[in-house]
């Protein structure tokens, strides 16, 4: 669900976006810039034990939309990162549940023996994963204002190690 708001900026401040949003329309720009100082992250992911039950379908779909579409995924929606814990969002924003940074362990990019190269991907974008609780997931994310679904977010990964 979208809401239209209205918001008055200062001269200094209009021709401060003005300057720095190029091509982008003022209020994308601005949604985009709330967006990454949130720390949203738009996000596909799926859990090793999904792995298993996806369908042929869902392999062709992910192989076949790369390197622009969506990786191979189970769930998608928005990451907030908080201080001390990561919340995972549905795409209508609602908590789906959160980790704690505490409780997140083996940060890694990259192919295992769950999610392999060839056989989950086309190989161009490796998943971020992570242990958490007793599951693994593995996640694609994007900052606002990105193309492209990655599991090598810089800003994300600094994020979970610090």
């Amino acid at each position: 669900m979208q809401e239209k708001i209205s918001i008055t900026l200062n001269k200094g401040l209009m021709q401060l976006v003005d300057m720095m949003r190029g091509d982008v329309s003022r209020s994308r720009f601005i949604e985009n810039s709330l967006k990454a100082g949130m720390g949203l992250f738009e996000a596909v992911w799926i859990f090793s034990n999904e792995l298993k039950k996806m369908s042929i379908k869902d392999f062709a779909a992910s192989h076949l939309s790369q390197p622009f579409g969506k990786p191979l995924h189970r769930h998608e929606g928005f990451i907030d990162m908080q201080k001390d814990s990561l919340d995972f969002y549905d795409n209508d924003m609602n908590l789906l549940f959160s980790v704690k940074k505490s409780e997140i362990r083996n940060i890694k990019v990259g192919y295992d023996d769950k999610f392999r190269r060839f056989k989950h991907s086309r190989g161009l974008s490796p998943p971020l994963h992570f242990q958490m609780k007793n599951r693994t997931i593995y996640l694609f994310v994007r900052s606002s204002g990105e193309i492209m679904f990655k599991g090598n977010n810089q800003r994300f990964i600094s994020f979970l190690k610090q």
